[in-house]
Parts: structure tokens; C-alpha cells; sequence
């Protein structure tokens, strides 16, 4: 995957790292605040990986590969599995996605 950014968002917070490590996002993930947001991005914009940690404390992950069709959404209470995933996904593997079943949730989202 080319170089890209990590953002952070708790709160009212935002924190944004360029081509952020391993263990920047497992620290990132482990340290999420319930209702918090981290997207890691590509140098494209409509192609990204994000997490929600609900306030219920499930995880939301999603992907978007370009188009709106090409966005879908999983939910885990493992946050091994979400940095585990957004490393793969930075790292450029394509069997990331392996270990979840998706949804599209195209028509949910603009």
C-alpha cells in the first residue's frame, strides 16, 4: 500500500500520523475511548480503513475500497483482530479481510 496517514479521532480530538508503525496502531487500538474513531488512510481518499469503538464497547470495522459500492462493515469485540487487520490492510496483503464476513453498506452511506 502506498504511503498513508492514520487519524485518530476521540472526542473532539484529532490526531493524524504519517505512515503510522505496527505498534503505533496496536497501541492506538488498545487505547480507543468508547464512541472514538482511528481511520487509516491511503493517499486516496475514498480508500481507507476505519474502526468505531461503539458505545457498547463492539467494535465497527469498516473498509472502503474507491466507490461507495465498495464499502463494507464487520463487527468484533477483538481488538487483536481490528489492528491486526488495519497492519495487513497497510502492509498491502490482500487476504486482510479473510478473517471477517462483510456487508456491503453502500446504500447507507453517501
Amino acid at each position: 500500500m502506498p504511503e498513508g496517514d492514520a487519524t485518530f479521532l476521540d472526542g473532539d480530538r484529532v490526531r493524524r500520523v504519517k505512515n503510522p508503525g505496527r505498534s503505533r496502531i496496536e497501541a492506538a487500538v488498545l487505547a480507543m475511548a468508547r464512541d472514538s474513531v482511528l481511520v487509516l488512510s491511503a493517499e486516496r481518499e475514498d480508500v481507507y480503513i476505519q474502526v468505531w469503538q461503539r458505545p457498547d464497547g463492539i467494535y465497527q470495522l469498516e473498509h472502503r475500497a474507491g466507490s461507495p459500492s465498495e464499502h463494507y462493515q464487520t463487527l468484533t469485540v477483538s481488538p487483536e483482530k481490528v489492528y491486526t487487520a488495519f497492519e495487513a490492510w497497510r502492509q498491502g496483503d490482500h487476504r486482510w479481510d479473510i478473517p471477517f464476513t462483510w456487508r456491503s453498506i453502500d446504500t447507507e452511506v453517501e
